[in-house]
């Protein structure tokens, strides 16, 4: 039986003082009248508890007395007004503190007459809650696929337990919200609360200091790919109520995946698109192609974004939806896809050079910061493309802008690239560009260890990073001072390089640095 239920028979003349609207979902599983300070010992777990508050003498004896009721799990007080009049505040407070809900009782009616209806339908009330909450999991079920989505299940669940609830996805947009729509901060507490929690359920204070309850929505890989969002605190629902939640969450999980479905296969082409720009593996002809079928002019300027968040459970496709919707305009269209740990956007019909659509985008970033809290969203802004050669090298040109990023602030965007060490200068040539200098330079070493079963390339590298010093190389490598003579020279006449010389020595270094990428 709940609370509602009582509160519905006019004749028990209850009335509610304070309660959230899921607390009236309550359960009442029994009842009990005591005026003693501290009742602790007499109660039980869904009990209702009816007092005249002769107990009550301030708000130190409220706090007794309601705190003796929510460490048994009372679900509800009722008290009598014969004796005291008008409730006390401090009661109404303490039963708020504690999650108790507070009803009054008509001066007409008995306590007696409450107790008796309770324990003479408590069974039958009982067995009407599970029913009821069976139906609605069996209405949710039946839901799935009709095409209501996650909006329709929400809203059935709203109808049928008063409980306001929004979805907030992977990506950090509300895509469902039955009731009051979240504020950015609302979305903000519940996103940074959440993040990187292993967490099944959490009570978050909200933006405007109200207790939610959120649900991580997980998938059969263990992938969270959203949250369910519903008002008020879970601990204090009744057990049917939970049971629904459930479902709703199995609901809103099928609902979702759906759609990340649909997402990831339209996604796919553009995916496997940049990163052939990443390789420099498309003639202009191709890549014209290409951006016809992703809706790109090939014709006209194309701009590549590259994002990243300075934390591991951020998720990417958060940061592509940052990126995507801070530099979306009319006139433009945007094509990104996700990398793993970074993101590209490619953004077509540009007009704007890197700096005035970075100061568009600034106009619009409220809800990106908010997000974001403590974190840190690097950007990298490409040259407009004045040909499709130049494809490669402008997403080659972001991603490097967007690992030098430096700056205050929680988006640090950059337009020029400033490459702090010989890596990041090798990283802003395409991988095309970087294999091919270090093959046409190694090939001649690595074609004799293959065949005489040598080691040269190895050589070469000791003989490096000792910075030319003969006996230190030739200790590392195990051998004496004149067998690395004898090898220097060997790479120095099937190379035509003097390593004698420090241009010559750069050159083998920089080779050498591309070899992760070549072998």
């Amino acid at each position: 039986m709940r609370v509602l239920d009582l509160l519905d028979r006019a004749e028990l003349g209850l009335s509610t003082v304070w309660a959230e609207p899921a607390m009236l979902e309550r359960d009442v599983k029994g009842s009990y009248i005591v005026d003693l300070p501290n009742p602790g010992k007499f109660l039980s777990e869904g009990d209702l508890v009816l007092t005249a508050a002769i107990w009550a003498t301030g708000p130190e004896s409220a706090e007794t007395y309601v705190s003796a009721l929510a460490a048994k799990h009372v679900a509800v007080l009722v008290v009598g007004t014969i004796i005291v009049g008008e409730i006390p505040d401090y009661i109404v407070a303490a039963c708020r503190a504690r999650g108790i809900v507070l009803l009054t009782v008509s001066q007409d009616v008995s306590f007696k007459a409450v107790t008796q209806y309770i324990e003479s339908t408590v069974a039958t009330a009982d067995s009407a809650g599970t029913s009821r909450s069976g139906n609605v999991t069996r209405t949710l079920l039946d839901g799935i696929g009709s095409g209501a989505g996650a909006q329709g299940a929400l809203r059935l669940f709203y109808e049928e337990f008063a409980t306001e609830s929004w979805v907030l996805e992977s990506g950090g947009a509300v895509s469902a919200v039955v009731g009051s729509a979240p504020s950015v901060d609302d979305v903000a507490a519940v996103w940074n609360r959440m993040l990187g929690s292993a967490e099944s359920a959490v009570v978050v204070v909200d933006g405007r200091g109200r207790p939610a309850s959120v649900w991580p929505i997980v998938t059969e890989t263990v992938r969270s790919i959203g949250y369910l969002v519903c008002a008020g605190d879970h601990r204090s629902w009744p057990t049917d109520l939970e049971r629904v939640v459930r479902t709703l969450l199995l609901v809103v999980r099928v609902e979702l995946e759906l759609a990340a479905n649909r997402r990831e296969a339209e996604q796919a082409q553009a995916t496997e698109f940049v990163q052939q720009l990443i390789t420099d593996t498309l003639s202009p002809g191709e890549a014209s192609a290409r951006l016809r079928l992703l809706g790109i002019d090939p014709l006209l300027p194309v701009t590549v974004i590259a994002a990243q968040v300075d934390d591991t459970d951020y998720p990417t496709r958060a940061v592509l939806d940052a990126a995507t919707s801070l530099l979306a305009a009319p006139g433009r269209v945007a094509i990104g896809c996700d990398l793993g740990d970074e993101a590209v956007v490619l953004l077509g019909g540009v007009t704007e050079t890197p700096e005035e659509l970075i100061a568009g985008a600034e106009s619009a970033a409220d809800r990106q910061r908010a997000l974001l809290g403590e974190r840190h969203l690097r950007i990298g802004v490409s040259e407009r493309t004045l040909s499709l050669s130049q494809l490669s090298s402008a997403v080659g040109s972001a991603r490097a802008r967007m690992r030098s990023a430096v700056g205050e602030g929680a988006i640090v965007w950059s337009t020029r690239s400033t490459p702090r060490s010989y890596e990041a200068l090798l990283e802003m040539l395409p991988d095309r560009v970087r294999v091919a200098f270090g093959r046409s330079l190694l090939a001649p070493l690595v074609d004799y260890d293959v065949r005489h079963g040598s080691e040269l390339v190895q050589t070469l590298r000791v003989f490096l990073d000792a910075s030319g010093a003969w006996q230190q190389a030739a200790t590392e490598l195990h051998v004496h001072v004149n067998t690395l003579r004898y090898r220097i020279g060997r790479i120095e006449d099937l190379t035509q390089r003097d390593l004698s010389t420090m241009r010559d020595r750069v050159d083998f270094f920089l080779a050498l640095a591309t070899q992760p990428l070549v072998e």
